[in-house]
């Protein structure tokens, strides 16, 4: 698929954009009492907006199992008159950061309730790791979680300050932990059956031994500063190798080969487009385009490998589609044909991305929001 650069069609900043739309959001009723939203927009919502050919469009919202499946569940009340949990229970996302997507199924950290979300599109569930309900596998703050090609799930929790690790039933397996007091580990991710590990506290990416947690090697420090992390939040690995960290000490996004070698960055401070006021969440899809959460802002940028910007998506006041406080960012070719019937007539989805809001509820904004890239074919 080839895009052509946003940057190429307009000059205007991300908060000018934003203040077009942002009326109407300050206006909208909230979704308290027995207001029911729906995730679903009435009118398809591309980006970028007509009159520009659009790429993307906005599909739908998860924020329970109700929003996923065709199975008919029954509603929270049932669960405490019978005493006991059925399948059929609708299960309500909390507050979430990291999403991950793998093998059709979706794993969300959620920091505030403690654990970590299986989402199951195809199936209609929502489960967790039993792991998580024994002692030694309570989770305590889980910030963001990767599986390896076993099905080991490993999880970064900021409040353990540990990795936790569960094996492919969900059992709790074992946990790494640094002897550096200033640790903290916030992302992992599994490459070539090394467990890679990104430390806030330390501003470096470990790389430890998936099974032991013995650490082989670290990256991330250079003398040059602008080559060097300082307060990283989120990193990727793409197909190739290469590593892509979001880096709030100098707004960017920075990206190293698998020697730690400085290959380029890209962002800077600022509401520009190509600029970024709190990057956070970040992933590269097969095609190799660059998907970066702006915290600041409340959207995501899309850019080639490039770096050039592509687009822009999920600002606010939108009657559907719309981010608040987005943070983790998943992107996958699963599910395609369950997705597709959210398309607009002629859209071809040929890949979907799933964003993490913090907030927003309230204007019935989901926890998580699907997005399809794709194009019009008619």
């Amino acid at each position: 698929m080839k895009l052509k650069s946003y940057a190429q069609t307009t000059g205007r900043t991300i908060l000018a954009s934003l203040l077009l739309v942002l009326l109407p959001a300050i206006l909208m009723t909230g979704c308290a009492g027995e207001h029911v939203c729906s995730y679903v927009s009435s009118k398809p919502i591309f980006f970028p907006p007509a009159p520009d050919e659009p790429h993307i469009q906005y599909l739908t919202g998860i924020n329970s199992s109700d929003n996923i499946g065709t199975a008919k569940k029954q509603n929270t009340f049932s669960l405490v008159v019978t005493g006991q949990e059925r399948p059929d229970v609708i299960k309500k996302l909390g507050k979430a950061y990291g999403i991950t997507a793998y093998k059709g199924k979706l794993y969300v950290a959620e920091g505030m309730n403690a654990r970590i979300s299986i989402i199951d599109l195809a199936a209609g569930t929502i489960d967790y790791p039993p792991g998580i309900a024994t002692p030694r596998g309570a989770l305590k703050y889980p910030v963001n979680c990767a599986l390896d090609d076993e099905g080991y799930l490993y999880v970064a929790d900021t409040a353990r300050r540990e990795i936790v690790v569960y094996d492919p039933a969900g059992n709790f397996s074992t946990s790494f932990h640094s002897t550096e007091p200033k640790t903290k580990i916030v992302d992992v991710k599994i490459y070539k059956g090394k467990l890679f590990a990104l430390d806030l506290g330390t501003s470096r990416i470990r790389i430890l031994n998936r099974k032991t947690g013995e650490q082989l090697d670290e990256m991330g420090y250079i003398e040059k500063p602008d080559q060097s992390l300082r307060v990283p939040t989120d990193f990727f690995i793409d197909n190739a190798g290469n590593i892509y960290v979001t880096n709030i000490g100098s707004n960017k996004v920075i990206k190293y080969d698998q020697d730690g070698n400085f290959i380029g960055s890209f962002g800077g401070l600022g509401d520009q487009l190509g600029q970024f006021a709190k990057p956070k969440g970040i992933a590269v899809d097969d095609a190799g385009f660059i998907y970066v959460v702006d915290g600041g802002t409340n959207v995501v940028q899309m850019f080639d490998d490039q770096y050039h910007l592509l687009t822009y998506f999920g600002w606010p006041g939108l009657p559907n589609g719309s981010l608040n406080g987005p943070a983790g960012v998943a992107t996958s070719k699963d599910n395609l044909d369950y997705f597709q019937k959210f398309a607009a007539p002629g859209f071809k989805v040929e890949s979907l991305i799933y964003v993490v809001s913090q907030f927003g509820q309230e204007y019935c904004i989901p926890r998580i929001s699907v997005y399809g890239l794709g194009k019009m074919e008619k």
